[in-house]
């Protein structure tokens, strides 16, 4: 399956995913599976949208 366009929202979301991600693993929490879901999630709404045209 092709990448999505990911907007400057999304990006920022995957990032503020990612960082609570590393908060968790600095804490020793490893299997952190609902950060996964949680950017699958976001690149699914991406593949979703509409693309623009011209």
């Amino acid at each position: 399956m092709p990448e999505p366009k990911l907007t400057l929202g999304d990006k920022l979301a995957i990032a503020r995913l990612e960082a609570r991600g590393i908060r968790r693993a600095v804490a020793g929490i490893e299997n952190q599976p609902d950060i996964d879901r949680g950017i699958e999630r976001i690149k699914e709404r991406a593949r979703k949208r509409k693309p623009k045209t011209k």
